[in-house]
């Protein structure tokens, strides 16, 4: 995703009184004492254009549902023992090809050699959206390559009967 590892900083959407119209506006502010600390820290002024790529955070109970289908796979599917909770969820990953970067090299005398370069799960890297189309295509690449008898949807059972800890 080459994104930047700068802090990332949240903000809150307000209605506001503009003070150089005195009309009504839509805004963002810090959310809290250290995001306003970050915005003051990167010294920008009063009226200054910025670009900023806006979505919703995360939902921790998510999170912990992907940790917790990890160690499922991890705990009954061939090829994955050994691995943590998150190694396993990298390998579903690679091996579904879902949420990851597909690049495709020619090699010339052998053909086109793929490479899957599984994307970052990280909170301030996939948005919520994003995380559960990833999370419902992990459960039906389970369902149809390892477990042919269960339907995603009972995949998805499995992992919300995991044990909070094993996030």
């Amino acid at each position: 995703m080459g994104k930047s590892k700068r802090p990332r900083v949240y903000m809150r959407a307000r209605k506001l009184i503009d003070p150089a119209t005195g009309q009504m506006v839509g805004a963002f502010m810090p959310a809290g004492a250290a995001d306003a600390s970050i915005v003051r820290g990167r010294g920008y002024k009063d009226g200054e254009l910025l670009r900023a790529d806006l979505f919703l955070p995360r939902n921790p109970e998510f999170h912990r549902l992907a940790h917790a289908l990890g160690g499922l796979v991890a705990e009954n599917i061939e090829g994955f023992e050994g691995l943590d909770h998150h190694q396993a969820i990298k390998r579903l990953q690679e091996k579904s090809g879902e949420g990851c970067e597909i690049t495709r090299t020619e090699v010339p005398g052998f053909g086109v050699l793929e490479h899957r370069a599984p994307y970052s799960i990280a909170f301030d890297e996939m948005d919520q959206a994003e995380f559960y189309k990833l999370m419902r295509a992990l459960c039906r690449f389970i369902a149809s390559e390892y477990w042919p008898h269960l339907e995603p949807e009972q995949v998805e059972e499995m992992i919300e009967l995991m044990p909070t800890e094993a996030a």
